[in-house]
């Protein structure tokens, strides 16, 4: 298109050139003279094909920026989708107020909730010993952690609290040991665990101090 749009300027200005050069006096000024007007032509023609390569320079940029997105957001739906199902069949709980807005964003449906209760939470992560069910782990959700006033969360993070409470679990209920531990022997056993997790958990009712302040889950 730029070609032909060249061409046809080119053969404008010899035309023009040609026909002005026939009727115009010799002696004739300059700013009067269409021939000089059209010597600055080509100037004009240069701007132009400059104009032209950014527009279709920046379309390129556009055109791989659009593509760009769309393989960002495509992967991340995958992702989002992936841990969705993975949720609903080892944990089966509800979405948060962001994982919902971020779902919606991304035209997922989130499907049936499980309502989750607002009462003080009691130990439900796992089944006691002895009964007809295999003992399975139930981490803390946001919610729950968050439940807990910020005085006693301190800078706790949920995982740290999480690796902690499955570490016990995993003591008290899948290998059935009864002994309290104390804080040293926990750490022992690289369960990680400290004052301000313990207390988060017996915040939460998952887990009882004796009179030497050793740790024992509340069953």
């Amino acid at each position: 298109m730029f070609q032909k749009a060249e061409s046809d300027l080119d053969y404008i200005q010899r035309r023009v050139e040609f026909e002005t050069m026939k009727s115009l006096p010799d002696d004739a000024a300059a700013e009067e003279n269409p021939a000089a007007l059209l010597k600055e032509l080509p100037v004009l023609k240069s701007r132009y094909k400059s104009l032209c390569a950014q527009m279709e320079e920046i379309s390129m940029e556009q055109k791989e920026s659009m593509e760009s997105i769309r393989a960002a957001l495509e992967k991340t739906m995958k992702i989002v989708q992936a841990l969705q199902q993975q949720t609903e069949l080892e944990v089966s709980l509800p979405l948060s107020a962001e994982e919902q807005t971020a779902a919606q964003q991304l035209n997922l449906e989130t499907g049936e909730e499980t309502e989750f209760s607002e009462e003080e939470p009691s130990f439900t992560g796992f089944t006691v010993p002895g009964s007809a069910e295999e003992p399975e782990f139930t981490p803390l959700t946001e919610e729950t952690f968050m439940s807990v006033p910020r005085s006693i969360r301190s800078t706790v993070k949920l995982a740290d609290l999480n690796y902690l409470y499955k570490e016990l679990f995993n003591h008290f209920i899948v290998q059935n040991n009864r002994a309290a531990l104390s804080l040293s022997e926990m750490n022992k056993m690289n369960m990680k665990a400290t004052d301000s997790r313990i207390q988060i958990l017996k915040e939460l009712g998952i887990v009882e101090l004796d009179q030497q302040g050793n740790v024992e889950l509340a069953v």
